[in-house]
Order: structure tokens, then C-alpha cells, then sequence
């Protein structure tokens, strides 16, 4: 993973770009491999760790109302989330994970994953396989992945 966060650093560096993090099921994994990295104080802004709901609804605010609807795991919360915390920091882009990382429980392994980036915001839906830690490192390796593959693609689709 070290590999992926140091194209990420380099990236963001090149072109001056900021990230913040919203993390959930992920509980601060994103962040923290973000700032294994020297420097990365000049592109990271910051990260909120919303575990519950009234932190997604106060700290980043996802919709009281969606929750109830659609879930606390759920395209749209995600999608809220990495808007939320965009907006929050006034970052460039942002990224959010909700899930069940289980080991108990309905749906263990259903996680969402938001990337917004200056021209859009994506959410894509895993359904990992695995105890915690193995679902866990997964959610934390994809929301890297494709944070890298929307930075690039904002900055070669732009040249």
C-alpha cells in the first residue's frame, strides 16, 4: 500500500492539490496511511472519524432523513460524506467510507466508497469477503485506489 500512497503524495504535490478524509467503517486507516507519508501536512487537511450517525449528521451533514431511508451504509450517505467533508476543509478532493465491517451483524462486508474530486463526485459498492482486519485493509486499499485513478484522471484528462 505504501506504493500507491506515495503516486498519491507525489500527485498531489505536483499540482497542488488538497485531500480530506471521512471515514467510518475505515476508522481513521485512510488517514492515517495518508500521513505515513513526509509532508504530507502540505496536502492533507484533515479527516473526520464519523463512527456513529449523529457525528455523519452533525460533523459532516449527511441528511437525518437519507440515514432513515437509504441506511447509514448507502450510496447516498457516502456520497454526503465526501461532499461534507470536502466542504468542511475546502479540499480539492475528499474520500468516504461507510460499511459493516462485521464480524457480527447483517450484510458484513457491503461497503460504500465516495472519491470526490473537482469535476465529480463516485461511489462504488464492495462486498468484501474476510474477518475485520481483512475487510478492513480492503476497504483501506480500494478507497486509495481509486482516489489515485480519479487523481489522474483529473489531471491527464486536463492537459
Amino acid at each position: 500500500m505504501q506504493a500507491i500512497v506515495t503516486s498519491i503524495a507525489k500527485l498531489l504535490t505536483e499540482n497542488n492539490f488538497t485531500l480530506s478524509v471521512a471515514e467510518s467503517c475505515s476508522a481513521g486507516g485512510i488517514s492515517s496511511c495518508i500521513c505515513s507519508v513526509s509532508g504530507s501536512s502540505s496536502y492533507f487537511l484533515g479527516g473526520i472519524i464519523a463512527y456513529s450517525n449523529e457525528s455523519k449528521i452533525r460533523d459532516l451533514g449527511v441528511l437525518r432523513e437519507d440515514i432513515n431511508i437509504f441506511t447509514e451504509v448507502s450510496k447516498e450517505v457516502a456520497l454526503q460524506m465526501s461532499e461534507g467533508v470536502s466542504n468542511r476543509f475546502s479540499s480539492d478532493f475528499s474520500v468516504s467510507t461507510t460499511g459493516y465491517s462485521g464480524p457480527t451483524g447483517k450484510d458484513v462486508g457491503k461497503v460504500f466508497i465516495s472519491v470526490k474530486s473537482p469535476k465529480n463526485t463516485i461511489v462504488r459498492e464492495y462486498n468484501f469477503i474476510g474477518n475485520r482486519e481483512k475487510i478492513t485493509s480492503q476497504i483501506i486499499e480500494s478507497a486509495l485506489q481509486i482516489l489515485f485513478s480519479e487523481i489522474k484522471l483529473l489531471i491527464y484528462n486536463n492537459k
